[in-house]
This record gives C-alpha cells, structure tokens and sequence, in this order.
C-alpha cells in the first residue's frame, strides 16, 4: 500500500473532523454504539488547535496514492513521541496504519518512539505491539481513566 504524508501547520477544522471520527470509533468500539469520548477538546477544535500551534511537534496529514485523505499524524520528533495517529473510521483495517507507521520509520531510522494510548483501547494496544513496540508503563488520569504507554 503507498501512503504519503504531507506536513500542515493549519487546516484546524479537517484535524478536528478526523479526531473525532476516530476517537469516537474507538469509543463505540469499548463503550457502545453512540458512545463520544476522547480527550478533553478533541470535538470542538480546541485539541486541534493546540496540536498545530504546538511548534515542538510535526503534524502531517495522511494520503493514499489516489490523493483520499484517510488521517492524521502528530510527532515530537525531539523527544521520539508518538501524540495523535489518527485514521478515519472507513479506513480502519486497512493496512493503513501500519504503512504509515513504516513510512515514519523510512523518514526518521535509528528513532527511539513512545506512544501513550488509553488503557481500554486493547485495538490500539495490539496495533501497537504488532509494530513491534512494547508496553512499558501506566498512565492514570482519575480514578476512572488510565493510558498505557509503549515504547519502541
């Protein structure tokens, strides 16, 4: 599968309209049909906002070959930091998180990587560790809510 990444410094609305397709797939997926959830801003562009205003992380939207826009990609090259890997739900299983993924790797070799992603989310945690990353801690938010965190 070919994939191609282009880096966006706006484009606030379209990262809003893919985090929250994709946050809330996952959110059904655990929590039911009609379920919302994800991180505090992720639906109404605050979250989006601040992730392209971030000057320490790249932020790339994510094509296949055809020029169809399936995602969203935001990395702190710096500090080897997975933040947002986000595919649009009609895309999912698709091979394309992983040809993403690899195309990453392609463009930074040699790169150490941590991703953090929430504990009930076991869909991400074994796309994760088919990637070859492994988990290396917790995360808790409250009493309620707790991330997991991987490394590579």
């Amino acid at each position: 599968m070919e994939i191609y990444l282009k880096s966006i410094e706006k484009e606030a609305v379209l990262v809003t309209e893919i985090m929250t397709d994709a946050f809330n797939y996952d959110a059904e997926i655990y929590f039911g049909k009609g379920a919302e959830f994800g991180p505090p801003g992720y639906s109404d562009g605050t979250l989006a906002r601040k992730v392209l205003q971030n000057v320490h992380v790249n932020n790339y939207f994510i094509y296949l070959s055809n020029k169809q826009l399936v995602g969203f990609l935001s990395i702190d090259i710096k500090n080897g930091q997975l933040d947002y890997f986000c595919i649009r739900s009609n895309f999912i299983n698709q091979g394309i998180g992983t040809a993403t993924w690899s195309e990453i790797e392609r463009i930074f070799p040699e790169k150490k990587w941590q991703v953090e992603t929430p504990a009930y989310s076991l869909r991400n945690h074994r796309f994760y560790e088919k990637l070859g990353f492994k988990k290396i801690g917790e995360k808790p938010y409250d009493s309620e809510t707790a991330a997991f965190l991987f490394e590579k």
